[in-house]
């Protein structure tokens, strides 16, 4: 049942998340969001083979691929958890409480509920697949495929604007706004807000390369290290 419950809550988190995310279409062109429906996609495609394996002796009742997208799904939902608790819910009006509390809990299932549920299922549930042979380069392709998407928006013309900023953003984040005073290279502290972190955008996607590569790394060092101890 431990392999099912986990995977069960992810959908139900995820499910409530978006429902209440309707009326906010833009919202869907941000991380949080398309990384939650990532997350749903691999647990889900994950269910439907354990329960088609569930009465089969199988050490491993998921193809190859789909333990990749898992893993790669789980770095991209711990990045959301990891850059809204120290980047985002800072700044945003009204405090953590606010931050966590939008759209009737919504971001509390996006940013900390789904993440939580994600990581536990792949470090309880999937140490029976070989992860030696798994690259943590593969953690990075999720936001290399959404960097490139969000670029591309704002290249076409399309702009972000919230209640809390009062000019238009090149992209959902304060830290890829490269239409800040900042811009690309440049350092203007004193304009750190809502809409820019004050520090070029080049700097802030280095440094996200680095948190986004650890985060790979620490998950699969954890799960090498679980899969050695679970073996007979």
């Amino acid at each position: 049942m431990k392999r099912y419950i986990f995977k069960i809550l992810v959908l139900v988190s995820v499910c409530y998340a978006m429902v209440m995310m309707l009326h906010w279409p833009i919202g869907f062109t941000f991380f949080t969001q398309l990384s939650n429906l990532f997350a749903a996609a691999a647990a889900g495609v994950q269910l439907v083979y354990e329960f088609r394996s569930r009465n089969e002796r199988k050490d491993t009742p998921c193809p190859r691929r789909v333990y990749l997208l898992k893993y790669m799904s789980v770095v991209s939902v711990v990045v959301t958890f990891l850059v809204f608790l120290c980047v985002l819910a800072p700044v945003t009006p009204g405090g953590f409480l606010r931050a966590y509390t939008q759209d009737h809990c919504a971001s509390l299932c996006m940013h900390l509920i789904t993440p939580v549920l994600m990581t536990a299922d792949l470090l309880i549930n999937d140490t029976r697949f070989d992860w030696n042979t798994v690259s943590a380069g593969r953690g990075l392709i999720p936001p290399f495929v959404y960097l490139l998407f969000i670029l591309l928006l704002g290249a076409c013309g399309f702009r972000w604007r919230f209640a809390g900023a009062r000019v238009e953003m090149m992209a959902p984040y304060a830290f890829l706004n490269y239409a800040a005073p900042a811009g690309w290279f440049g350092f203007r502290p004193e304009t750190a807000g809502y809409t820019t972190l004050g520090v070029g955008v080049f700097y802030t996607i280095l440094l996200l390369i680095l948190v986004v590569y650890a985060v790979s790394r620490l998950v699969l060092f954890v799960l090498r290290k679980r899969q050695v101890r679970s073996d007979p």
